[in-house]
């Protein structure tokens, strides 16, 4: 297991049980808050270099995306994040086959039940 999965593991362990766990509107508002924030890079006034920090955003962009895909029956785990790029690519086809658009847009508001 690499270093990566570790902590990511030890990350999405912390996350709220299955049972009273995000729904699916809120898991999907979940990962396009933290990929705008992966996509925007580090924070103004922190210095680019500061490797915690972009490890810290792409740590929840990827439990956010666990926790999206077991919304919706996706098979996932940290340990599959060996090559992160790869499981994130992967998990965002399989949510796109399944109509669900990671990307932000003024629709956000509308909850997953009423897109079509």
């Amino acid at each position: 297991m690499s270093m990566y999965t570790q902590l990511l593991d030890a990350a999405y362990g912390q996350r709220q049980p299955p049972e009273v766990g995000p729904t699916e509107d809120d898991a999907l508002e979940q990962v396009r808050r933290c990929r705008r924030e992966l996509d925007q890079g580090v924070p103004p006034g922190v210095d680019p270099d500061t490797v915690s920090v972009v490890l810290a955003l792409q740590i929840g962009y990827d439990v956010a995306l666990l926790e999206l895909a077991r919304s919706f029956g996706i098979d996932t785990n940290p340990s599959r994040f060996e090559q992160p790029q790869q499981e994130r690519e992967r998990l965002e086809r399989a949510l796109g086959a399944l109509g669900v658009s990671l990307e932000s847009t003024l629709d956000d508001e509308r909850p997953v039940s009423e897109r079509s």
